[in-house]
């Protein structure tokens, strides 16, 4: 493989050149509507803040840093440099997720507290059934404990 030779056929074909008009260009377009869809996430308030589509997406790019250069606004779209949407959905996913992970910890949450507080219960339980074992065990020989479980059976029946 010779570079050279690569880079004259690439030359004569045409494809630097369009690489070339595609980075001085805005390649990618977006209709407003999808636009504010997709990256309300960014910034509600700021998308909320105008029914101009123009000025909420302004203010929304201006939020989080977005260079005026890289993009341009026109009456339906939104127009961006090559390469400047991954800067927006890496801002985007960056944010799902971690929207995700606190989903996700509040449901784990919710799951090992039941776990937990079914092991607490249990674990009660086990105390008060020592507890009331312990007690048999002391009382099972005295004379009256013996009568009132020997007569117990016999309460409410007829004569």
């Amino acid at each position: 493989v010779e570079p050279p030779l690569i880079m004259h056929q690439l030359t004569c074909n045409g494809v630097l050149e369009g690489i070339r008009i595609c980075m001085k260009g805005f390649p990618n377009r977006m209709l407003y509507p999808d636009f504010k869809a997709r990256y309300a996430i960014l910034g509600q308030k700021e998308i909320v803040s105008s029914d101009d589509n123009k000025t909420a997406v302004y203010a929304l790019l201006d939020k989080i840093e977005f260079g005026r250069e890289r993009y341009r606004l026109g009456h339906t779209l939104v127009f961006f440099r090559a390469g400047s949407l991954a800067f927006l959905e890496e801002k985007r996913d960056d944010i799902v997720l971690r929207l995700l992970r606190y989903l996700q910890g509040q449901a784990l949450k919710c799951i090992r507290s039941k776990v937990y507080e079914q092991k607490r219960d249990q674990r009660e339980l086990l105390v008060v059934c020592q507890r009331q074992f312990r007690k048999f065990i002391t009382l099972r020989d005295w004379g009256w404990f013996v009568i009132i479980q020997k007569t117990r059976p016999l309460i409410g029946m007829p004569n």
